[in-house]
């Protein structure tokens, strides 16, 4: 990520519409608060143990600061609280909601994440590419009806860039997209500690996937989980990015000093 010091550090973020929702074009990513480092165990070890809650609070303000006015994160107790905390002390990041598949009803934590004060709601990608594989996609659709009938903007995701454009041909009722640049579906091979591999050339396939759906997308894992610089990561994306669309970055500040800013920076001149 330091490598991003060559953009240069004029410029501030456009914003881009997720249905209703104006946010900023680069959005906060929560899996490094959550502990999932998609690298290994130790790393995700050292992302929970920086992120305390005042550790927490303290990335969300630079965020803020920085001009980025969004977060996604998972629809789970602990998030809620820390949200709730944040935005009594005066925190206004706009919560975009992640479901979370460990809860067996995925309508109920729909309507958790509603009362919470999630500004957006968005189906796991995992869990749309496990509905895929047991020949239940139709079970998307309630779920986004769900998120519309709240009034909320509604989205899925995928790591297979396939389910998107079906769900897209099935007419879902959805308002965007979060497009994988990694088809990280399951582990490929197995180890003592299984390992997910970050294929590059995955990131074609996603890209021309963006480039045919017709609501606005929001680019993820374009980084390869810290395994690309900003300069590499955003090369190939920033060749199909349309206005309307936008990047999701989880950022971990102990890798590179200032690393909300030069996330900024590099997006801002998408």
């Amino acid at each position: 990520m330091d490598n991003a010091g060559n953009f240069s550090t004029g410029g501030a973020l456009p914003q881009i519409c997720l249905g209703s929702l104006s946010v900023s074009r680069m959005i906060a990513g929560s899996n490094p608060i959550s502990g999932f480092s998609h690298s290994s165990s130790e790393r995700s070890r050292r992302m929970l143990e920086y992120f305390t809650v005042d550790a927490i609070k303290a990335h969300l303000r630079a965020c803020e600061e920085h001009g980025v006015n969004a977060l996604v994160a998972r629809s789970d107790r602990f998030v809620m609280r820390i949200l709730a905390e944040y935005w009594r002390e005066g925190g206004r990041i706009r919560w975009i909601a992640q479901t979370a598949p460990e809860i067996k009803d995925p309508l109920a934590n729909i309507r958790q994440a509603h009362q919470a004060g999630a500004s957006a709601i968005f189906i796991h990608g995992g869990d749309v590419d496990r509905l895929y594989k047991e020949g239940a996609a139709e079970e998307i659709r309630a779920r986004v009806e769900q998120i519309v009938s709240l009034g909320l903007p509604a989205g899925v995701a995928a790591h297979e860039p396939l389910n998107l454009l079906d769900i897209q041909e099935r007419g879902i009722p959805v308002d965007f997209y979060l497009v994988c640049m990694y088809n990280l579906t399951g582990y490929r091979g197995s180890s003592a500690e299984p390992r997910e591999e970050f294929a590059y050339s995955d990131r074609a396939l996603a890209l021309a996937a963006l480039l045919q759906l017709r609501k606005p997308c929001v680019a993820y894992k374009v980084l390869g989980a810290g395994l690309l610089s900003l300069r590499d990561g955003l090369a190939d994306v920033r060749k199909v990015l349309r206005k309307g669309d936008g990047v999701l970055v989880g950022m971990y500040p102990p890798d590179c000093e200032d690393i909300v800013g030069k996330n900024v920076r590099a997006i801002a001149e998408l």
